[in-house]
């Protein structure tokens, strides 16, 4: 029989200065849903900047990918079965169910005339439970999770291209590159988050002076992190309501410390924490 645990999760998706400044839409998306017996689904999509209709493909694939990961939980009894799927399973169904949300988008497309490339936009799914984590991944953004040695870990590498700022978006022949994750382990908390906060949230573009070469750790910074994993108790325990909890985690992604405050990109952070 499955062990109840209980999760506090906040989540919000806030436009970046540049955007603001050029009165664009927000491009970035998340979602969360909790199921029962501490699981749970959380989700967010970064919009292409170059894509005229991504903030609309990011809404959509944070539903749609919500909408089908519950179905594959629901159709494997993963909670009544109080089981996790081996790295290979999770590998394939996974990506059965990205390739769902890929043609599911298609149909959106044509039922609204636009173009499928328009609503270009990366994803990450996080299956949070009492056992571990299941994660998928298409494209960029980052991803980690406090284990109960009170250790921050990488939960995903980002995609990048060979150049600059290139990723793959759930638009393209993706099916290679997918990436996923097991964990299988006690988790105290996690975190996912679009590249727009990568720079206040990872270590991830540090300089080596002896190779003159940037390179990138991709480790959760436990001085954000821990504060914050503190500061949801503390609402928790002052029982505050889910909406605001979401409403003061905005103002943070807004203006929280500086690098928050001046980051020209959108940003999401998800962050769950174990009660």
């Amino acid at each position: 029989m499955s062990k109840t645990i209980d999760w506090i999760v906040v989540w919000a998706s806030v436009i970046g200065s540049l955007h603001a400044r050029e009165n664009l839409s927000c491009q970035d998306a998340c979602l969360v849903k909790n199921l029962c017996k501490g699981w749970g689904i959380a989700t967010l999509a970064d919009g292409a900047g170059s894509c005229e209709y991504s903030h609309k493909g990011a809404q959509q694939c944070v539903q749609l990918a919500t909408q089908h990961f519950a179905n594959l939980i629901y159709q494997k009894q993963w909670i009544e079965k109080n089981t996790l799927p081996c790295e290979k399973e999770w590998k394939k169904v996974a990506l059965e169910q990205v390739l769902l949300i890929k043609q599911d988008l298609q149909t959106f497309a044509q039922q609204n005339t636009i173009s499928f490339e328009s609503l270009s936009c990366t994803l990450i799914t996080l299956i949070y439970n009492p056992l571990g984590l299941l994660l998928a991944h298409i494209g960029d953004g980052r991803a980690g999770y406090l284990n109960a040695k009170q250790e921050w870990h990488s939960l995903m590498t980002p995609f990048k291209g060979e150049e600059a700022n290139q990723t793959i978006f759930i638009t393209s022949d993706f099916e290679e590159n997918i990436g996923t994750e097991v964990v299988n382990e006690e988790i105290q908390a996690f975190c996912l988050l679009s590249d727009g906060c990568e720079k206040a949230a990872f270590e991830c573009n540090l300089y080596d002076r002896e190779k003159s070469v940037y390179y990138d750790p991709n480790r959760p910074y436990p001085k954000f992190f821990n504060p914050n994993v503190l500061a949801l108790k503390e609402l928790e325990r002052q029982q505050k309501s889910q909406n605001e909890m979401n409403h003061l985690w905005q103002n943070f992604l807004y203006s929280g410390n500086a690098q928050l405050q001046h980051e020209p990109d959108d940003k999401t952070l998800i962050l769950g924490v174990r009660k």
